[in-house]
């Protein structure tokens, strides 16, 4: 029996699996996430190592894994410097890193040109044409200009605080975001200092819901969003002779398919837009099975996706 690993790491969490050549999956490993960007380098190559080695602690003795797959956002800004960082501290018979977009088109489009979409904490399109692979966005979010969670709860409560202190102009957010927090939010600006990112892109959803109330600045930052996602798929497909697919994957359009269904009017004609069909860390472990010449099979897929789904 083959072993394989493949893990995801995101901004908020990296999600890991050991599982043999079946789809059967043995172990899984979920831990706090973070991009080279946001805690460092040498942290990312930490918190990967100690993952995979808890991982291969847990094959029957002599073995190591067949094939490591590791999918890191922000892989591509620090390409030259991950693998070669990581490679003396990983036994396996083939391994590698990439960046996150790849195994996004790999788990719903399988091996073909295609892109795929990132809409949760960040936003990002990764787009694959023949062997080239090219990031849209994904900047980060000190550099990205929207399109993410994070853009909308921050341009939320950029709204909430400008009518608090009398800027700006009334917004049902106001109470929303103050529902959420349990507190009235301008007296809460040190637990958003302390949150940060993910705790700030967590109120997201106080757009939506302020948007089905009719609130002009929630409508204002859900178009805006739009506006910025679909501003990838126009770039993307300058690179496309005609018709592609982009998997869109993310918390946001897995909780909110109104976004799937504004984008769809406002994209590139040529793009295809398709709600994943399976997580990232799938398309990643069929990554590592392609990396020992492995082809996915149906009853692979069935298994690693039904065991996964009871795990969660």
């Amino acid at each position: 029996m083959r072993y394989f690993i493949a893990l995801d790491t995101g901004g908020t969490k990296s999600d890991a699996v050991l599982f043999d050549e079946t789809g059967h999956i043995l172990f899984q490993s979920r831990t706090k996430g973070g991009t080279p960007m946001e805690i460092g380098l040498e942290a990312v190559c930490r918190n990967t190592e100690t993952v995979l080695s808890f991982l291969s602690g847990k094959l029957p003795n002599g073995c190591i894994p067949t094939a490591i797959y590791c999918s890191i956002a922000g892989d591509r800004m620090f390409e030259e410097q991950l693998y070669p960082r990581m490679k003396p501290h990983v036994e396996a018979e083939h391994f590698r890193v990439a960046d996150d977009g790849e195994c996004i088109i790999t788990g719903t489009l399988g091996r073909v040109d295609g892109g795929g979409m990132v809409c949760g904490t960040g936003a990002s399109l990764y787009i694959r044409y023949g062997d080239t692979g090219r990031h849209i966005g994904g900047w980060g979010y000190l550099i990205d200009s929207g399109g993410s969670g994070y853009t909308m709860g921050r341009a939320a409560l950029h709204a909430v605080m400008r009518e608090a202190d009398g800027r700006g102009e009334k917004t049902m957010l106001t109470e929303l975001i103050g529902a959420r927090m349990g507190v009235e939010p301008s007296r809460n600006i040190q637990a958003v200092y302390e949150g940060g990112r993910s705790y700030i892109a967590s109120f997201a959803g106080a757009v939506f819901e302020g948007r089905k109330l009719g609130d002009p600045i929630s409508i204002h930052i859900f178009d805006r969003t739009v506006e910025k996602l679909a501003e990838f798929t126009h770039v993307a497909a300058r690179y496309y002779p005609g018709e592609y697919s982009i998997a869109l994957n993310g918390g946001i359009f897995a909780n909110f398919p109104e976004l799937t269904e504004s984008l769809k009017t406002k994209a590139a004609p040529t793009a295809k837009l398709i709600l994943a069909t399976a997580p990232p860390l799938y398309g990643a472990a069929v990554e590592a099975l392609w990396d020992a010449g492995i082809l996915e099979t149906l009853e692979f897929r069935q298994r690693f996706l039904g065991e996964y789904e009871k795990k969660q």
